[in-house]
């Protein structure tokens, strides 16, 4: 009897049975050219500033929080495809904090209405009414949100202390106190 032996079999898309089988490739992630120092300040003033701008408009009650993030998103995805350069990075970081707010604002409003509904807030005892000629915003039921009424209350007491010194008299320290001339030498 004679030994046969067996063939080889030939797969479709092989070199054939002498070829050597090429060594594996291995996928690796290589790390790029580090980016330009003005391209992580762009981005950072660009997410920063955007939110910073949105988040007064808000609390002035100019604007909705979720309007806010969608104005956010919108100019930031046209200056993103629009501009070119560090203008283009500013783009994307305003488009991309813009998505991060109105995510938070979605959220915020289904707790609101999940939860037991919070209680009014009290009018507050000593708001002052606007000066004539003040403007008004037009969602604040006295005149505007939290930053206005910081000045408003900053400017009552330079009131009050300029009273004190036309009822009382100067208040400060003799004027040969502050010689000028002195403290140069």
């Amino acid at each position: 009897m004679a030994k046969h032996k067996p063939k080889k079999h030939k797969h479709r898309n092989s070199a054939g049975a002498s070829a050597a089988p090429s060594p594996r490739r291995r996928a690796s992630v290589r790390r790029g050219d580090p980016p330009d120092p003005w391209t992580i300040v762009a981005a950072a003033a660009g997410g920063a500033g955007s939110a910073l701008l949105s988040g007064l408009a808000v609390n002035q009650q100019i604007v909705s929080p979720e309007g806010a993030a969608l104005l956010m998103i919108g100019a930031g995805g046209a200056t993103a495809y629009l501009a070119d350069g560090n203008a283009r990075i500013v783009g994307h970081s305003m488009a991309s904090a813009g998505a991060g707010q109105l995510a938070l604002a979605m959220m915020g409003r289904r707790a609101m209405t999940k939860g037991a509904a919070p209680a009014p807030a009290p009018a507050p005892a000593s708001s002052p009414a606007l000066p004539a000629g003040a403007p008004r915003l037009a969602n604040a039921p006295h005149g505007g949100g939290h930053v206005i009424d910081v000045f408003r209350d900053a400017a009552q007491q330079l009131e009050l202390i300029d009273e004190d010194e036309a009822r009382m008299g100067m208040r400060d320290a003799a004027p040969e106190f502050y010689d000028l001339a002195d403290q140069a030498a």
